[in-house]
């Protein structure tokens, strides 16, 4: 399947698009992402409809200040001396200017040629939610102070759980702030599960443990374990990871057997589905068969937690029946082959014990709305604190949410009303076409990559919306392919060490050079890996990226992109 997605990017009209699907795409567009008024009377508002009207100009970074009105005093206002006022204001229902030119003057993700990461725009009917979540200012961490907020977040989560193959009865979930928290808690279920005297220890009187999670995964995966007291040097794993960024199975078993065979516990397993940077999808089942097979081997009481971060990829959830014989979207057939691919292994998120959801990356809902699935609930309890510590509670209200096991005692609602609107209108109809519109840009741009014949992309089976690549100058370079395959050489290649560092550094002048046209893509300095060494240590290599996540981009913004490329 693979093979068919790599030889589809060279075919020209394997890479058009459908007038079928356009048509499907300017519906979805105008419902769900137009600010328009009479469909969202919300945008109606003065302040609201100010930043969208300015945000329609489109403006480049650089021409937004002096383009927004009065937008260089405002500025230096903000910059200014900054004092609370002694005198109260009364509203007169005109928007306020400095929270007007602040809200405008933000990134800009509803700009076309916004690319740079896995950030975008949100889609109107999440920001109407989102906004009942913060007028009505529930609580979720007690029930109390929660009320019917309570039920929409159950509500939510049992949709997720349905929609991945969970059982809705036995599964929980979370909302919480952000992807990294979600981590965090994967780590912890697996800790507490594994290490339960360290609930009331710490991590000073444990066991011999090791963490294990990938080298492709995102940096949270690291940080997360020094916020937990982990010794970071000498109780973490981290697996070699494919020319495809995807986890190295045979190295996974490798390290298992290893910390088994010696009585070390494995309190989690992180796992990756979507990377940042190439979009790299981990199979869960092997792990997951792996793991299983591994501690009735050695006899293992506790099993490694398996959490996956998908908080990038979750989205393809969507398109697990879809029809891909049918087509009723009339999907290219490239993205078909991809998605397809994807999906085969997204299916297995149900092997997962836990999993990350970021609604507010994909799933188009404003900031903060992500999730974390567990499996079984009954993993919750080894996060519960003694009852004492909940003193100024309602003892009979305190079971009724998960009060005593989670990490916040302020667990806002906003996400929550927001994800759930976003679902009702959008549904998976009007997911599967935005993110399909994503998808096919994606790869109209590794398309006309391609083409140029100085241009190396990263991965490109890893058929997701973000798109790395290495630009040589043609002047020195005459195979890409070859080339490349030198710089992986660098850490026994001296000599292509420098090789490396030449190119690279061509490649970023031409970066900077070209500035902020067509696409605003974004540098990286580990867009790819070297090949490991006889010690197993590796380099970083450096290059350029594009997350088409951004339902307003198009081929003209590629286009403009591909005129000034180098």
């Amino acid at each position: 399947m693979a093979d068919s997605c790599l030889s589809l990017l060279h075919d020209s009209e394997a890479n058009q698009l459908g007038s079928l699907f356009q048509r499907h795409y300017d519906a979805a567009f105008a419902d769900y992402f137009s600010r328009d008024p009479a469909k969202w009377p919300v945008f109606s508002e003065p302040g609201l409809n100010r930043i969208h009207q300015f945000r329609q100009q489109k403006l480049a970074p650089n021409e937004r200040i002096a383009g927004y009105p009065d937008g260089l005093a405002l500025q230096q206002q903000l910059a200014g001396h900054a004092s609370i006022s002694q005198q109260r204001q009364v509203p007169n229902g005109m928007p306020d200017d400095m929270l007007t030119f602040a809200a405008a003057l933000s990134k800009d993700w509803e700009n076309p040629s916004s690319v740079e990461n896995v950030v975008t725009m949100p889609c109107d009917p999440a920001i109407y939610g989102s906004m009942m979540g913060a007028m009505a200012n529930p609580n979720l961490a007690y029930s109390e102070y929660a009320g019917m907020a309570d039920q929409l977040e159950k509500y939510v989560i049992r949709q997720i759980a349905n929609q991945v193959g969970y059982d809705p009865e036995q599964s929980t979930g979370i909302f919480t702030q952000g992807g990294t928290f979600c981590n965090l808690y994967g780590y912890l279920l697996g800790l507490r599960k594994s290490l339960p005297t360290a609930l009331q220890h710490g991590m000073g009187r444990v066991p011999d443990f090791r963490i294990i999670n990938s080298q492709g995964g995102h940096y949270s995966n690291m940080t997360n374990l020094s916020l937990l007291g982990v010794d970071i040097k000498d109780k973490t794993i981290r697996i070699k990871v494919t020319d495809s960024h995807d986890m190295d199975y045979q190295d996974l078993e490798r390290q298992l057997r290893a910390c088994f065979a010696v009585n070390c516990r494995v309190p989690t397993i992180m796992i990756t589905m979507g990377t940042t940077d190439t979009f790299a999808v981990d199979r869960i089942k092997p792990v997951y068969e792996l793991r299983n097979r591994l501690c009735e081997e050695y006899e293992v009481e506790v099993a490694p937690h398996i959490h996956v971060d998908a908080a990038v990829g979750w989205s393809m959830i969507f398109f697990l029946d879809y029809d891909f014989a049918r087509n009723p979207l009339d999907i290219n057939p490239v993205t078909l082959a991809g998605i397809e691919r994807t999906i085969s292994r997204v299916k297995e998120l149900k092997y997962a014990d836990s999993f990350t959801v970021d609604f507010h990356k994909w799933g188009y809902v404003p900031y903060t709305s992500s999730l974390v699935m567990i499996k079984n609930k009954q993993d919750m309890k080894a996060l519960e604190n003694e009852p004492e510590n909940f003193s100024y509670f309602e003892h009979d209200l305190q079971g009724q949410t998960h009060l005593q096991s989670t990490i916040e005692c302020s667990r806002g609602a906003v996400g929550v009303f927001g994800a759930y609107a976003a679902l009702k209108y959008m549904g998976i109809e009007g997911y599967q076409t935005i993110l399909a519109h994503c998808l096919q840009n994606a790869n109209y741009f590794r398309h006309q990559l391609l083409k140029q014949g100085n241009v190396k992309l990263m991965a490109p089976e890893n058929q997701g919306p973000s798109v790395g690549f290495r630009i040589y100058n043609p002047q020195w370079v005459d195979d890409v392919v070859a080339e490349f395959a030198k710089e992986q050489q660098c850490m026994t290649h001296p000599e292509y060490m420098e090789l490396l560092r030449r190119n690279s550094q061509w490649h970023r002048n031409a970066f900077k050079g070209r500035g902020k046209v067509g696409l605003y893509t974004n540098w990286v300095e580990f867009i790819s890996r070297s090949a490991y060494n006889t010690a197993g240590k590796y380099s970083y290599i450096p290059g350029e990226k594009a997350v088409f996540m951004n339902p307003a981009t198009g081929r003209s913004q590629i286009d403009l992109f591909m005129r000034h490329y180098c």
